[in-house]
């Protein structure tokens, strides 16, 4: 009868003090963009943004190309603060939402 309430207590120190350790390290781990593209962040050259009214008046190569509109989430290179029309891509999933 003992060791049934050793083992018992054992268990229960376990899911008491270790599992809210691991779900602390996972919650802890997850970066809120491990998935997202960071907009609006130079990496490389190249820049995650989500096309505005202005950017597509600045750019104006930008509104010739297709399925580019407002709101559309594009991967695009920056040179010396110009956009490369020629390099622009559509992006799936955008992270552009704060």
């Amino acid at each position: 009868m003992n060791e049934d309430r050793e083992q018992f207590m054992i268990k229960r120190n376990i899911i008491k003090w270790i599992l809210p350790i691991v779900l602390i390290v996972f919650i802890g781990s997850c970066d809120q963009d491990a998935k997202c593209n960071n907009c609006g962040d130079l990496l490389g050259g190249f820049i995650y943004m989500k096309v505005t009214a202005s950017d597509l008046a600045k750019h104006e190569g930008l509104v010739t190309l297709d399925g580019i509109d407002v709101g559309a989430c594009i991967r695009a290179y920056i040179l010396e603060e110009e956009l490369n029309v020629n390099t622009v891509s559509i992006a799936d999933d955008c992270c552009c939402e704060f």
